[in-house]
């Protein structure tokens, strides 16, 4: 379930837990003409903590340990 609160989001945990966090871009390095550029290629998840955690392919969910999967 996918809730806004300011650019903050509510992931809940298939245990029923929730936690709070905010999209953050996940950018690389690129070759241009005039150098290098940074882009943005996907999202990453960032909790409260300040840990950060990349989105899995579906782009939904997200693992913060072993058998601990979110869903946003």
């Amino acid at each position: 379930m996918l809730k806004n609160l300011n650019n903050s989001y509510v992931a809940t945990a298939v245990n029923g837990g929730e936690i709070n966090v905010k999209l953050i871009p996940l950018q690389r390095k690129q070759s241009s003409l005039n150098g290098f550029i940074m882009v943005d290629v996907g999202q990453m998840v960032e909790l409260e903590s300040g840990e950060i955690f990349p989105l899995n392919i579906d782009g939904k969910s997200f693992y913060t340990g072993i058998n601990q999967l979110y869903r946003l």
